[in-house]
């Protein structure tokens, strides 16, 4: 058995976040209880499964954003902080919306998560986070960031029902501190050491309804790309966006959404097996060919005149009632009054360049 001390344990054995928290409180064994998981020996680092990872990931840049508000004298971000925080984003009604909420709150709680700005560049948004962090750039003050920029990517993601694809990050740390955690590859390029930590995405996606509500907040999986335990697994696409490619290419080219049979077909398996793997990813494929529905409509609304009768064909709908009703559930808004504009929401944080 290994002693999960800084000092003894070889530093080869930790994950760059396990071996910052072994060295900050003396030992990484707390991790690995919170979790439910003993110490059995060396090979248990490799083996564990990726939501015991996602646990005790979590838990230790909590425990060291604590630390490391406590040291300068501010209190931490207590679980009543962020049911407010929660409850404030998922009564938004669409992304860009939920993110000015978000900025609110951070203020409300004396920016102890740090400051946000949303600022738009023709189709271009950009959300910067800034650390209220007195000091240069450390290893724990690196990860806390990294993880906070990630947690946010994917709490906003969660909210629309929508991968939001990155372009940037960028994180206000050194170069040097940076490579030294060899983190795995992150799927956009990091910029370093700018001022500002954050990242850009396309600005269509501001417009995208809220999808989910406060009771679903208890079932959003943890997701986060500092989660992976190997480099097959960060490899690995996700069942949800392996079906939801499916779904939209049919949709798109032909105009109709395939039975759960067919794409079981396409992906292998069983019926059962995939249900019980998106449920796992917490979402269904109901879930999902909303979503495609949902994401088509409002491109076909902002960036096409075709008819709202043309748009519930294209989107396999037996008639525009129906289409309708399903943007109205969406968006609270019309497909007409949505086209006309009425559905996008102004704040004085948002800045336009």
């Amino acid at each position: 058995m290994f002693n999960l001390c800084s000092s003894t344990w070889p530093k080869s054995q930790l994950r760059a976040d396990w071996a910052i928290y072994a060295e900050a409180f003396g030992s990484a064994e707390p991790l690995f209880a919170h979790a439910g998981r003993s110490v059995d020996g060396g090979s248990l680092l490799r083996s564990l499964p990726v939501a015991d990872l996602a646990r005790m990931t979590s838990q230790a840049i909590n425990e060291l954003a604590r630390r490391d508000a406590v040291m300068v004298g501010r209190r931490g971000l207590g679980p009543c902080d962020w049911r407010v925080i929660m409850y404030s984003l998922t009564s938004a009604r669409t992304l860009r919306e939920a993110i000015m909420r978000c900025c609110d709150c951070f203020e409300a709680i004396d920016w102890r998560c740090g400051k946000m700005a949303l600022r738009t560049h023709g189709d271009r948004a950009e959300l910067q986070l800034q650390a209220m962090r007195p000091g240069g750039s450390t290893s724990a003050g690196c990860l806390i960031d990294l993880f906070g920029l990630m947690e946010i990517h994917g709490l906003f993601g969660w909210l629309i029902d929508h991968a939001i694809p990155a372009r940037n990050a960028w994180l206000n740390h050194a170069p040097e501190i940076f490579e030294a955690l060899n983190l795995p590859v992150l799927p956009f390029p990091v910029r370093l050491n700018e001022g500002w930590s954050g990242f850009d995405f396309s600005a269509s996606l501001l417009d995208y309804p809220v999808m989910r509500s406060w009771e679903d907040q208890h079932r959003r999986p943890l997701s986060n790309l500092l989660f992976v335990s190997n480099p097959q697994e960060a490899d690995r696409t996700p069942t949800e966006i392996r079906v939801r490619g499916i779904a939209m290419a049919a949709l798109k080219n032909d105009q109709r959404l395939p039975s759960f049979g067919e794409i079981v077909t396409a992906l292998g398996g069983s019926e059962a097996t995939l249900r019980r793997q998106l449920a796992r990813e917490g979402t269904s494929y109901r879930q999902v060919r909303e979503s495609c529905r949902r994401e088509l409509a409002l491109h076909l609304l902002r960036r096409t005149g075709l008819s709202i009768e043309e748009i519930a064909g294209r989107l396999d709908y037996c008639d525009s009632d129906a289409f309708r009703q399903a943007f109205r559930a969406w968006t609270s808004h019309s497909p007409t009054s949505y086209r006309l504009g009425s559905g996008a929401s102004a704040n004085q944080r948002e800045f336009s360049e």
